[in-house]
């Protein structure tokens, strides 16, 4: 049973930050609600306020602009990245993500700002984006700022974003054609799963599409929070990609992890997985540079 709370429902940006100021930590964030409502039902903590979001038209964009940043808004539903023509044809390995996050009304609901500010290690969208060198735009009564996705978690369900900041998009830079990616999420079911271990790896590489320029590998599930593995890109970069290359490159992000031993699984299962995962996900990455010249 929820507990009960009152709903205030702003019809600006300023309006819902002056309002969250006001409040402070009594009141929450609903965006889609699909954690925030479970949360609500376990939680021992009241909350007196739930903050909607949904008259905040401006938090629904989804658009290239003319600099070639994908900005994406904070309301914008899984569901709709995931039948976006420009998310699969421009991120595919974006589109990996949002596709897997539990069911298909779970995402008709959940939001991707949403997925974000929950700031949960497991979470499908957070190891693509790092991948992908993203950004967040966040809003408060101070001004705006922008946070590079690396530097917005901070530990298990923790961010960087403050009780009166509103995380309103996330910004994917433009890359260096041809580049490609791809995430692999391992679950112990096929369907509505937490990631047992999440993998995004995304190259752009030289015209000849066979040796690496960039690379960069994230992980979810592997550390208390979504994390880059700096080391096993410097395996990659700069070399002609094989697949004993990658081979490696699998076992060195599996030293640079951090997983835990939860109910789930154990941290050994997960390191395993992490030198699997790793160069299949960098095969289907390469194998999307070859299919789409």
């Amino acid at each position: 049973m929820l507990p009960p709370f009152d709903v205030t429902t702003p019809n600006s940006l300023d309006e819902a930050v002056d309002t969250l100021k006001r409040l402070g930590s009594n009141a929450r964030v609903l965006a889609g609600g699909t954690d925030l409502l479970l949360d609500l039902r376990t939680s021992t903590a009241p909350v007196g306020n739930l903050l909607s979001l949904k008259n905040l038209k401006e938090l629904k964009d989804l658009q290239v602009h003319d600099n070639g940043e994908l900005r994406i808004g904070a309301l914008v539903t899984h569901r709709e990245l995931e039948n976006s023509d420009l998310i699969k044809n421009r991120v595919p390995i974006l589109h990996d993500g949002v596709s897997k996050i539990g069911s298909v009304q779970t995402r008709i609901r959940g939001t991707i700002g949403g997925n974000i500010c929950n700031a949960l290690p497991s979470a499908d969208t957070a190891a693509p984006l790092l991948a992908l060198n993203a950004a967040v735009h966040c809003y408060a009564p101070q001004g705006r700022r922008q946070i590079p996705i690396e530097a917005f978690y901070i530990g298990p369900g923790k961010s960087i974003l403050k009780d009166d900041e509103l995380l309103t998009h996330v910004v994917i830079p433009p890359s260096p054609s041809p580049c490609n990616g791809a995430y692999l999420k391992f679950t112990l079911r096929a369907a509505m799963d937490l990631a047992l271990l999440g993998v995004a790896v995304f190259f752009a590489m030289e015209n000849d599409k066979k040796t690496c320029r960039t690379v960069r590998i994230a992980l979810a599930s592997a550390a208390p929070t979504p994390i880059r593995c700096f080391e096993a890109e410097s395996v990659l970069e700069g070399r002609r990609l094989s697949d004993d290359l990658l081979t490696e490159a699998g076992k060195v992000a599996s030293g640079e992890a951090r997983p835990r031993t939860s109910w789930r699984t154990t941290a050994e299962y997960r390191r395993e997985l992490i030198r699997v995962l790793v160069p299949q996900a960098g095969s289907l990455a390469l194998k999307r540079l070859k299919d789409n010249p």
